[in-house]
């Protein structure tokens, strides 16, 4: 346990000289003249009393002669009683005033002394208080090493303490049992969630790393539905490319097959057109007779379409003796 008195004086020494609270002046005045104050006063101030009460005599005689329901005052008369009647009031509230403010002085030294005394009460509280925080300060330096050393003795490793760590362990009313349960769930809960999430197809990993970084199962789930949308997005989107692309490369093929048909048909009325004008000009051309054999070509394609699609060509292909030769899958893109 630590000594608050003992650091308090400590603390106040280093400061000034030790002043003990108790030793300060109330007043500078004795009790018997503070009882004899009034009395001093009006002693005092004897004058200041006469004035006052030839005020009030003075007064009586402005104003008691009006009681008479027979007086009949002149204006003039009238005018020269309230003043005198208004000057009495003045002169009484004056001379109050300095009698108060005499009698008032011992009570002001009074006053004055009770601040200062006050105020060393507060600076007194203060040097406590802090040997209070420093004390407790202390303490959960001391709770926070145990904390630490509890978590370590955990080997966990895939969330540091820092992360997990609740300000409340540190209160003094928080049982260091209580502390220990806390982080014996957490991790528990955090191993369940990633086991959890192993088990997620496809996207097991991902879901893990977004709830290390977050400790949201439900964040991690969510992001988890959006990778599954994202992928499904991405299938069905390479499978509109492909039969896209398909459709372009028929076309392509089509206009290849016209172009060499238009091509083709250019050469025979080319030649029709040349052996007419040789005839008229009374030339007969004779072809050589040579046995037409159909000329062999071999062209390397690739072909892109279903399983049932290709089947078909290949029987196609059978069926007009057209050879084919299958390239090694190695080869394939």
């Amino acid at each position: 346990m630590f000594n608050i008195e003992s650091r308090s004086k400590e603390k106040t020494m280093e400061t000034k000289e030790l002043v003990r609270i108790s030793d300060m002046n109330i007043s500078d005045i004795t009790e018997t003249e503070l009882e004899a104050g009034l009395k001093s006063v009006i002693i005092q101030k004897k004058d200041t009393i006469e004035s006052i009460y030839q005020s009030m005599i003075t007064a009586d005689e402005a104003w008691l002669k009006y009681k008479d329901e027979e007086y009949e005052p002149t204006e003039e008369t009238a005018k020269q009683d309230r003043a005198t009647l208004n000057k009495a009031e003045k002169n009484i509230a004056e001379r109050y005033a300095e009698f108060k403010a005499a009698y008032e002085k011992p009570l002001q030294d009074i006053e004055r002394n009770i601040k200062s005394i006050r105020n060393a009460i507060k600076e007194a509280s203060g040097i406590v208080d802090k040997s209070v925080k420093d004390y407790e300060s202390k303490q959960k330096t001391k709770k926070m090493i145990e904390i630490e050393s509890y978590y370590n003795s955990k080997d966990f490793s895939l969330v540091s303490l820092e992360r997990l760590f609740n300000q409340k362990w540190l209160n003094k009313t928080c049982k260091m049992s209580d502390v220990k349960k806390e982080i014996d769930v957490q991790v528990k809960t955090i191993y369940d969630n990633i086991k959890v999430l192993e088990n997620i197809p496809d996207h097991g990993m991902i879901a893990k790393a977004i709830y290390l970084e977050k400790l949201d199962m439900s964040e991690a789930m969510r992001q988890v539905e959006i990778l599954k949308t994202n992928a499904e997005r991405l299938i069905k989107e390479k499978i509109e490319r492909e039969e896209r692309e398909l459709k372009e490369q028929v076309k392509e093929n089509a206009k290849e097959q016209w172009q060499e048909k238009a091509d083709e048909k250019k050469t025979k009325d080319f030649e029709v057109k040349r052996d007419e004008f040789y005839k008229s000009l009374g030339f007969e051309i004779k072809e050589p007779v040579v046995e037409e054999k159909p000329e062999i070509l071999e062209y390397t394609l690739k072909f892109r379409g279903t399983k049932e699609q290709l089947f078909k060509l290949r029987q196609y292909m059978t069926d007009n003796n057209i050879a084919y030769e299958k390239i090694d899958q190695g080869e394939r893109k």
